[in-house]
């Protein structure tokens, strides 16, 4: 069940990067500046894959035990989710506190 929370949040990203139209007047001179929304998504997804791993094996060790406690499959998936979210808030925010 949680595997689907992130197929959902990926898909929404991605319906709702690709409706955006590109702004005309844009300065490419930046790297990165002037890739499509699907182009930059794919960026996000290939640096962003070592931590949708790190994440899913986190809300996995979550959900073992989430699971016989919890009645329902679907909340017990999505308070695995959620923790795991959490969890990585804080550590995103004790990497850019060490930066």
């Amino acid at each position: 069940m949680a595997l689907g929370w992130y197929a959902t949040v990926f898909a929404a990203v991605f319906v709702g990067s690709a409706g955006v139209p590109a702004n005309p007047n844009r300065d490419c001179s930046v790297i990165f500046a002037c890739l499509t929304p699907q182009e930059g998504l794919a960026l996000a997804a290939i640096v962003g894959a070592p931590v949708l791993t790190a994440m899913l094996l986190t809300t996995l060790a979550i959900t073992v035990p989430l699971a016989r406690r919890v009645p329902s499959p679907i909340l017990a998936g999505t308070l695995s989710v959620s923790i795991t979210v959490g969890l990585a808030v804080v550590a995103g925010g004790f990497w850019q506190a060490a930066r």
